[in-house]
């Protein structure tokens, strides 16, 4: 080492700031309030997530209210359809049955008229017959008297 230069140590009672402390006590400083407005905002954000979480359920939840109550009320109207469709049925069956009856019924009259129309063209035949008969038993009584 050259002659007059000497390296000191630093004085005990003199407080000596070079240019790497003051940059490491700002870095220091900024990291630090870097991190409050971090962990700040860090809070504030999952606060707003969790308001945002709470709405959201509570709107599902009103949703799946509603979707319940709509559901029931379909249920409820598929159920009366169901009675109802089984009223109508019934009516079918019965209106069914007494067509078929109808039909049963105008055959048996058809038939029955049918039988009452031999019977009376026989018995139109019986009566011309007869009317014959007399007609001649008449001539001859009355060829008898004169």
């Amino acid at each position: 080492m050259a002659g007059n230069e000497e390296m000191q140590l630093p004085r005990k009672g003199k407080l000596e700031w070079n240019l790497n402390t003051i940059l490491n006590l700002l870095t220091l400083v900024g990291m630090f309030a870097g991190g409050v407005y971090i962990w700040a905002n860090t809070t504030r954000d999952i606060e707003d997530l969790m308001k945002w979480r709470l709405s959201h359920e509570e709107y599902h939840k009103e949703r799946l209210a509603e979707t319940r109550a709509r559901e029931a009320s379909f249920n409820e109207r598929l159920r009366a359809e169901e009675v109802r469709g089984n009223e109508v049925d019934r009516k079918i069956d019965n209106l069914t049955y007494r067509v078929t009856v109808g039909e049963q019924s105008a055959v048996t009259i058809s038939s029955s008229i049918k039988d009452l129309q031999a019977g009376l063209n026989k018995f139109g035949s019986d009566l011309q017959v007869m009317k014959e008969i007399l007609q001649r038993m008449e001539k001859g009584q009355q060829g008898r008297i004169r």
